[in-house]
C-alpha cells in the first residue's frame, strides 16, 4: 500500500486502511483491486461516518469504542462493494 505522490491521506484514512488490513478485511479482495477498494472505503467512511473520520483525525487515537463502530462500518461497506 501506498500514498499517491503529492496525495497525502488523512490521519483517519491510514487508521481505516490499516485496520482493515488488520482484522482481515482485505483477504478476500483481488490484489489488482486492492487499491480501488481501499479509496471506495475511504469515500464511504467520509460520506457516511463524518463524526468517525472527524474523531479519529482530531484525537489521533482509535478507542475500543471507535473501533466497534470501525468494524461495522467496515462490514457495512462490504455488503455493498462490488
Amino acid at each position: 500500500m501506498k500514498q499517491a505522490q503529492y496525495s497525502p491521506m488523512q490521519v483517519a484514512e491510514m487508521a481505516v486502511t490499516l485496520f482493515t488490513i488488520n482484522k482481515g478485511y482485505f483477504d478476500d479482495v483481488e490484489v489488482k483491486r486492492a487499491l480501488q477498494f481501499e479509496s471506495a472505503l475511504h469515500q464511504f467512511m467520509r460520506q457516511k461516518h463524518v463524526d468517525l473520520m472527524g474523531k479519529i483525525d482530531s484525537t489521533k487515537d482509535l478507542d475500543a469504542d471507535a473501533e466497534k463502530v470501525l468494524d461495522a462500518a467496515v462490514l457495512e461497506f462490504k455488503k455493498s462493494w462490488a
